[in-house]
């Protein structure tokens, strides 16, 4: 592997965990579609916000992770071998 693709790779593993600590939150209302209310860190909810009523959009969340992926993937095999 070159340094081309180990830069590459190293990015990509930080823009996952990038992706998974610092997520979106949403708050679900029973008859109602869910609010999306910001982004924050994953153990503590938006400032003004109850962490007990809020909880992060993991759809989102997985939507992220797989546009980095096709990023990544992208610039992989756009590096030279």
């Amino acid at each position: 592997m070159n340094r081309s693709k180990r830069i590459a790779l190293v990015l990509y593993c930080l823009l996952v965990v990038c992706c998974c600590v610092w997520v979106p939150w949403r708050i679900v209302v029973p008859g109602d579609p869910p609010v999306r209310i910001g982004y924050a860190w994953l153990w503590t909810a938006p400032s003004g916000y109850d962490p007990k009523v809020g909880s992060p959009d993991f759809p989102v969340i997985g939507l992220e992770i797989f546009a980095v992926t096709v990023l990544a993937g992208a610039v992989w095999a756009a590096t030279r071998s």
